[in-house]
This record gives C-alpha cells, sequence and structure tokens, in this order.
C-alpha cells in the first residue's frame, strides 16, 4: 500500500466518524425531554411586608411550582418595640400539611 493509498483511507475513515458523530450531536440534540424534574426548583419563596402607620406585617409565601399552589406559611403583626403578635407560623411543617 503506497503513502497516498494510506493517507486517502484515513482521511475516509476520519470523514466517516465525523459525519456520524454530528448525526449523533443532531439526533440527541432534537429529542424531547419528557421526564419531569419534579424535586430540583420545585418549591419557591416569596416574603412581603408592608407598612401599617405604628406597625406593621410581614409574611411569607411557599409557590409550588409543578401544581402552582401557594400557601401562606408565616404572618406577623408588630406594633411599637416588643407588641408583635403572630399570626400564622408553620414554618416548620411539609407543604402537604400547611393550610
Amino acid at each position: 500500500m503506497g503513502p497516498k493509498k494510506l493517507w486517502l483511507e484515513r482521511a475516509k475513515f476520519f470523514l466517516l466518524g465525523v459525519c456520524a458523530l454530528i448525526g449523533i450531536l443532531f439526533l440527541t440534540g432534537a429529542a424531547e425531554n419528557s421526564v419531569p424534574t419534579l424535586n430540583f426548583g420545585r418549591y419557591q419563596i416569596a416574603t412581603w411586608g408592608s407598612d401599617l402607620g405604628k406597625g406593621g406585617a410581614f409574611g411569607v409565601f411557599v409557590l409550588d411550582t409543578v401544581s402552582g399552589e401557594t400557601k401562606m406559611v408565616y404572618t406577623k403583626l408588630y406594633g411599637s418595640p416588643g407588641k408583635g403578635k403572630t399570626v400564622k407560623n408553620d414554618l416548620n411543617k411539609p407543604f402537604i400539611s400547611i393550610k
């Protein structure tokens, strides 16, 4: 086998490998991800607060991004220093048991 024929054969297999790689990349890129990730990033938290003159209120919402359900987890009213009232505190409960 001459050097030119050997070079052409190597080039042919190299190009065949490149074509196979491109084909695999196109096929895997076209596949739709049908398995949802239910646990990563499922719950999101949002806080709120308001001024009520000499007092105020603040609280926490938790949103389940899969079902779209939103639940109030914590609410506290406050007035002058030391005179606050916790209206709701479900911070240590699982999401399902919060009403």
